[in-house]
């Protein structure tokens, strides 16, 4: 069975331009498969999306420096329940854009398909496994036609012994902290100030024995209390939902940074185990932050903070 795309924009001599939008839960998906295309030499021009930001595909794709080519949207039982799929792609695909953008979904899991998306082609890494799926989007990205149905035909099931997993399957957030002896802190920094720190951390976090953090890791450049602030704080929330554990840097401008003072009331409401380090002991830490008892370092080091983070989880190892 061979499935063409002859709507797929070609620049002579040029390397497609590939965006993959994922809900924030499916982000360790949407990392893998990027870094295997890259790596594949598919196209370096390849783009990770977080849908949870509120971000619009379709602008993106209108005023994309480089036109884009191919989006390979992660579709799984959280992004089919959040809205983005059916909002921004069907009008990708039955629009303007139609024919200029080639559509080409990744199913990471058993979820039904919108009526719109089951009309063409997907990979289905949910039915045929990490690396026959793969082989498919690479086939799709390069023009080559796809020699092999991306997904089982609707009328037969499977029995489950010729279904092959992805390899080395990836734990969604929820998952991840149903495991033992996982600690993901949310990490929360005065981004205008304080990113050396939060590097530093972010350092200390690949060696043994110290957490895991996740971070919103992007500048915030509109006020928290305007209406242009939901979609962030809904982005942010969920990442600091997804963790067990908050940790403040305080900094020299954090008292009275809004967004901060946002974060800590959030993790707080979320019952976060709250953690604080100061930078330097001139560093004042907010209110907010005192009034929920949190753990405090005794020192801005790779020894102090991991104390104090064991201590929030009751003393026991991170490791």
């Amino acid at each position: 069975m061979n499935m063409d795309f002859p709507n797929v924009p070609r620049r002579p001599g040029g390397q497609p331009h590939v965006v993959i939008p994922y809900s924030f839960v499916d982000r360790e998906f949407a990392g893998r498969l990027a870094g295997t295309l890259r790596r594949g030499g598919v196209s370096p021009w390849i783009d990770e999306v977080d849908m949870s930001t509120g971000v619009s595909l379709t602008t993106r794709i209108l005023k994309a420096t480089r036109p884009i080519d191919f989006v390979i949207p992660i579709i799984s039982a959280t992004s089919v329940k959040s809205g983005w799929v059916q909002r921004e792609l069907e009008p990708i695909m039955t629009k303007e854009l139609a024919g200029r953008v080639v559509v080409f979904p990744a199913r990471i899991d058993g979820c039904p398909l919108a009526a719109f998306l089951r009309k063409q082609p997907f990979a289905d890494f949910h039915g045929l496994g990490w690396n026959r799926a793969c082989e498919n989007v690479k086939d799709c990205v390069q023009g080559r036609p796809v020699t092999e149905p991306a997904h089982p035909p609707p009328a037969v099931r499977r029995p489950p012994a010729v279904h092959r997993p992805p390899a080395a399957p990836l734990l969604s957030a929820a998952e991840e902290l149903a495991t033992p002896d996982t600690k993901r802190v949310f990490l929360s920094y005065d981004h205008e100030n304080d990113g050396n720190l939060k590097d530093v951390l972010v350092t200390w976090s690949k060696q043994p024995g110290f957490a895991h953090f996740s971070l919103y890791d992007q500048p915030v450049t509109v006020s928290v209390d305007s209406e242009a602030a939901e979609p962030l704080k809904r982005a942010i929330a969920e990442r600091i939902g997804a963790a067990s554990g908050f940790l403040c840097v305080v900094g020299t401008k954090t008292f009275g940074n809004p967004w901060v003072e946002w974060e800590i009331k959030k993790a707080d409401e979320l019952g976060k185990r709250m953690v604080a380090v100061r930078a330097n002991r001139d560093c004042t830490v907010p209110e907010v932050l005192s009034d929920v008892a949190a753990t405090c370092a005794m020192s801005f080091t790779f020894e102090g903070i991991r104390k104090a983070i064991d201590e929030a989880y009751g003393g026991s190892s991170l490791e």
